[in-house]
């Protein structure tokens, strides 16, 4: 429960960020589609540069001294947002927004690594979806919150209030107990950063994170164009139906076929972004927003678990850096990518891409590019060699 809430404490950060990130960038520098969807690249950019260093420090110096270091990272960096825009160059804000962006990739690889390790092997899937749920608890709470703030005592008390829920975030961490086994081989050259068989499992995450930055990081600025002012309720109509479905996802991914369900949930995905491209009023944005997220809701813990459980127990940090830093390479340059062809073509042809990258995503999850990778079937297939704990002994065949 206590990762549980420290997960949720950072969360509430991130999610105060989509709703009020895209007017601090509009309303203080005056920016455009482009520049929104830079503040959200930096952040991601700032993840991406320091996740594979972060994966090397989880193993060498144990998770818990990098929860609460990024947490405390994180809530200083949320107090610089408004003198940064205060100060009219929008260079300065996204500095800050890479500050913030690696001291949340040190913090989320250490949370997502102790909850794969806190657990028995068959019990992982059922707790690694329930942790992942903190993600949309703290994504529906987030923009509620940061909206509320900001109209009342404006930007300054908004990110005062984030670094205090960052700071809630290390505090709890403090109670956490440190999982790294005994056996974790730290990285001694630039190839044992990354997992060769997760970077598989990242590359269709690369493709869903798109879908993600699309609707959380532009629903705003798109929300605007047909009278809808307060973008917090379609937030919360995407966090809520995720929630709801990750509480069961443990179950679900238990007992079905990994890559039907991927397979599925990527086809959900494509199916909403298509119906935002083709809204013609605020009750189509709703109904978007709902399909994203009943097709979204599982992606996360789904991949993950398809990862570890293709690969030794040692290797768990590796594992989740690598395909972490596939979604924060569609987070920074997917973000700046989709905000680029908002410009171009307006949000409509952008929704329209989001839906192909998901398509994209099932034909690879359904190719042979997928043959190396042992944890494609239900748990049972997955771990089928294990010892009487609960640990596997192979789960690398056909590496």
């Amino acid at each position: 429960m206590a990762l549980f809430g420290a997960g949720i404490a950072y969360f509430v950060v991130a999610g105060i960020s989509f709703p009020v990130l895209p007017r601090l960038v509009e309303d203080e520098l005056g920016g455009s589609k482009t520049d929104i969807g830079l503040a959200f690249a930096t952040f991601a950019l700032g993840m991406l540069v320091v996740r594979p260093i972060a994966g090397v420090l989880s193993d060498r110096i144990g998770r818990r001294p990098l929860m609460i270091g990024g947490a405390l990272g994180i809530s200083v960096f949320q107090l610089l947002h408004v003198p940064a825009a205060e100060t009219g160059e929008l260079w300065i804000l996204l500095l800050v927004r890479v500050g913030t962006g690696a001291f949340s990739s040190l913090m989320y690889l250490a949370q997502a690594t102790t909850a794969t390790e806190l657990p028995p092997a068959k019990h992982r899937a059922k707790v690694f979806s329930t942790f992942s749920v903190a993600v949309f608890v703290g994504f529906a709470i987030g923009p509620i919150v940061g909206e509320t703030v900001l109209q009342a005592h404006g930007f300054g008390w908004t990110f005062s209030m984030a670094a205090g829920f960052a700071a809630v975030s290390a505090l709890v961490a403090l109670t956490l107990p440190e999982t790294k086994p005994d056996e974790v081989r730290p990285a001694e050259g630039l190839r044992d950063l990354f997992h060769p068989i997760a970077a598989r499992i990242g590359l269709v995450n690369l493709l869903i994170f798109i879908t993600f930055m699309g609707f959380n990081g532009f629903i705003q600025d798109y929300s605007e164009e047909f009278g809808i002012e307060e973008a917090r309720w379609l937030l919360l109509t995407y966090s809520g139906t995720t929630l709801v479905l990750r509480f069961v996802g443990g179950w679900v991914i238990d007992r079905f076929d990994r890559r039907n369900l991927a397979s599925l949930s990527h086809t959900v995905v494509a199916i909403g972004a298509v119906i935002l491209a083709t809204a013609d009023g605020a009750g189509q944005l709703y109904v978007g927003a709902f399909v994203i997220a009943a097709g979204m809701a599982w992606n996360v813990p789904l991949l993950m678990l398809i990862a570890v459980d293709s690969a030794e127990d040692h290797e768990r940090s590796k594992v989740v850096a690598t395909v972490t830093t596939f979604g924060d390479f569609a987070n920074s340059a997917g973000a700046l990518l989709l905000g680029v062809i908002a410009d171009a073509v307006d949000y409509e042809g952008m929704y329209f891409t989001v839906a192909g990258a998901a398509l994209l995503a099932v034909a690879l999850m359904r190719s042979p590019f997928m043959a190396p990778v042992a944890g494609l079937g239900p748990r049972s297939e997955a771990v089928a060699a294990v010892d009487p704990d609960g640990l596997a002994r192979d789960r690398t065949a056909g590496r």
